[in-house]
């Protein structure tokens, strides 16, 4: 598929491998836009919340889905500033209670198909880096790239805990191992949509890779694709 802007690249991957930063940083080196697909979702649960829907409510929720309109204004980082029917939300999406009313809205099949064909527009001309679950098995299917990201659960409890005490929070290893796995499980194991490498996904391990080596990895795999 030949795309106006470029090709599209999708970034998927277990808890705490580093998505976003990676995906930000190649898109910044290769001049593309970069989305993390999260923030859709996490959008429609401020709506949700702010309108004080029921989040199990399927209907109320799709609903509230279909009546979001979405633009984006690529940033100087790369990143793509998102408005909802015309708001910056800002800090507002990172709310205790938008996170865990995203949790819930997000396992609405129907909400989901809604948000996936938004996200479809978005990206339909390329040229762009999206990172979040199901980006390379469900939403972009056809995507030019795409690339899993792994590690080991020892070497992502490690990075965790490091920037933890880095920003002089408490932290326990072993409290941060065992949450890892536990989400790995969970996240593999899901009924709707359980984490997995598309087929055709370049897998990276980035155990014994530093962050600028996988930004060289990931950038190297998609200028394949551009060559």
């Amino acid at each position: 598929m030949s795309r106006k802007n470029g090709p599209v690249v999708a970034i998927d991957g277990t808890a705490g491998t580093g998505k976003s930063t990676v995906g930000k940083a190649a898109a910044q080196k290769l001049g593309y836009g970069f989305l993390s697909t999260g923030g859709l979702y996490r959008a429609l649960a401020y709506s949700v919340f702010k309108k004080q829907i029921d989040p199990s409510d399927a209907e109320a929720v799709l609903a509230e889905a279909k009546s979001l309109c979405f633009v984006f204004q690529r940033q100087p980082d790369a990143t793509l500033k998102m408005f909802v029917n015309g708001e910056y939300l800002g800090e507002q999406l990172h709310l205790d209670e938008v996170a865990q009313t995203a949790s819930k809205v997000s396992t609405h099949a129907q909400a989901r198909a809604v948000l996936t064909e938004k996200m479809r527009q978005v990206a339909k001309d390329g040229g762009i880096i999206l990172e979040g679950r199901d980006i390379g098995t469900v939403v972009f299917p056809d995507a030019e790239v795409k690339i899993y990201l792994t590690a080991a659960p020892e070497v992502r409890a490690q990075r965790r805990l490091k920037q933890l005490l880095a920003q002089g929070l408490p932290a326990d290893y072993t409290h941060i191992l065992t949450s890892i796995k536990e989400r790995d499980e969970r996240d593999s194991t899901r009924a709707a949509s359980p984490l997995r490498a598309a087929a055709d996904a370049c897998q990276i391990d980035t155990s014994d890779l530093n962050r600028e080596q996988v930004i060289e990895a990931v950038v190297k795999e998609i200028n394949k694709y551009v060559a």
